[in-house]
């Protein structure tokens, strides 16, 4: 496979599979994984807000696909969370692992955040409950124990090859 663009569109589709069937029955303390944010987000702190940017559209259209909310709305909120990770050279200079592993996780909850406020905002009915608090806690933490498994998935499947 030649291009990354084609591996990420099946990555995302096993990790869409994971995502609808597995991860949406193990819902520890009330609050599924969101594993395409991760990804997405991860994306962006690996190659830049630019190709983060893009992984994170085409993830979030994917992502689309399945939810009954109107398209584009988790291809936006995805785009833009991996944009805003890919902006983490900016404030380190040398990111190692461990800083990218927590901005997967604060990234990651900002942007489960920014999904309620983004379907308020199109009138889907999109509102804060009481227990987006303990929602976002839970994600910065699992989002920091799955990034260190989603970060070598996503070098290798976003890595620049050379054909011819």
């Amino acid at each position: 496979m030649a291009s990354r663009w084609t591996r990420l569109v099946l990555v995302s589709l096993i990790l869409l599979g994971l995502q609808t069937t597995l991860l949406n029955d193990m819902r520890p303390f009330g609050v599924m994984i969101p594993v395409m944010l991760l990804f997405a987000v991860s994306a962006g702190t690996i190659y830049g807000s630019e190709i983060g940017a893009i992984s994170g559209l085409i993830i979030g259209v994917m992502y689309d696909f399945v939810l009954s909310t109107p398209l584009g709305l988790a291809s936006l909120v995805f785009g833009l969370a991996a944009y805003v990770a890919g902006l983490l050279p900016f404030f380190v200079r040398e990111p190692t692992w461990w800083t990218r592993v927590i901005t997967i996780g604060i990234v990651g909850a900002v942007g489960e955040l920014a999904f309620p406020l983004a379907q308020s905002m199109v009138g889907f009915g999109g509102q804060f409950q009481p227990h987006v608090v303990a929602v976002v806690a839970f994600v910065v933490v699992a989002g920091m124990i799955v990034a260190p498994l989603l970060l070598p998935v996503c070098r290798w499947t976003l890595k620049e090859s050379l054909v011819g």
